[in-house]
């Protein structure tokens, strides 16, 4: 049974605080931190973002701090009777900082448990449980979806890695953005997102640079013409590639060449 020692939900610390408990609290603290908050791990210091959870287990030093401004955030210290590895059944780690994509569902929970906290009744300590209970499940529901999902955003980086490289030394060039959505099995939109979420600019910009960089190598190493060399770098217009390629290079492809 879980049995809780004390709650806070959207506790505020007015101008700080300097937790250091260099031995824990003697139970388990779950903690989520609404503000950026400098956290003591693994006997290292660092930054930990806004919207984060942190699960200290019994006896691990709980060193955390914030000196400026209001420092902000919701726990639960509590004990477990019998343990019977329950964290690690659910596959949620000690001591690493977590962030949900969405805490929401979680926070409401911790709200209504803050709520409980207060009641009495017959059946007080088992709410509490129960409720403690379905928070932990919940979360490691989440988390593990969480996970899930970053796995499948790593594959997608390294795919997406190995596309730009190609594109860029033009081994590869696809005809528009819905082509690489195709082969990735994703949307246009999320494609999009995800490009410009690791490389800072647009899939369709780098197609468009490429297609240039390998039109100004053509221009300059081959006496292909401008309109073959058009053709060739996957333009239907040589008109459109010409507007294309002085917009880049600042001067026309003719010009260029010269």
């Amino acid at each position: 049974m879980i049995k809780i020692n004390s709650i806070g939900y959207q506790f505020v610390n007015e101008g700080g605080i300097n937790i250091n408990r260099e031995y824990g609290s003697g139970d388990y603290l779950f903690v989520f931190l609404r503000c950026p908050t400098e956290v003591v791990l693994s006997g290292k210091s660092q930054i930990i973002d806004e919207h984060t959870f942190i699960l200290f287990d019994k006896g691990m030093p709980q060193i955390y701090r914030k000196n400026d401004g209001h420092f902000i955030n919701d726990w639960i210290h509590f004990t477990m009777e019998p343990y019977n590895n329950f964290f690690e059944e659910l596959r949620i780690p000690f001591g690493q900082p977590i962030k949900l994509p969405n805490c929401k569902q979680v926070n409401e929970m911790m709200s209504d448990l803050f709520i409980e906290y207060f009641n009495v009744g017959e059946n007080y300590e088992k709410i509490l449980d129960q409720k403690c209970n379905a928070i932990f499940h919940k979360f490691s529901d989440l988390y593990r979806l969480s996970m899930q999902n970053m796995g499948k955003r790593e594959k997608l980086f390294n795919e997406l890695l190995s596309i730009r490289k190609d594109i860029q030394s033009f081994e590869y060039m696809p005809k528009d953005v819905a082509e690489v959505a195709d082969k990735l099995s994703i949307s246009t939109s999320y494609l999009q997102h995800l490009y410009k979420e690791f490389f800072g600019v647009n899939l369709n910009a780098d197609i468009i640079r490429s297609r240039v960089d390998h039109a100004a190598h053509l221009l300059s190493g081959t006496m292909y013409s401008v309109t073959e060399i058009a053709t060739i770098c996957g333009y239907e217009s040589p008109e459109h590639f010409s507007r294309q390629f002085k917009k880049i290079k600042g001067c026309s492809p003719r010009k260029f060449r010269n």
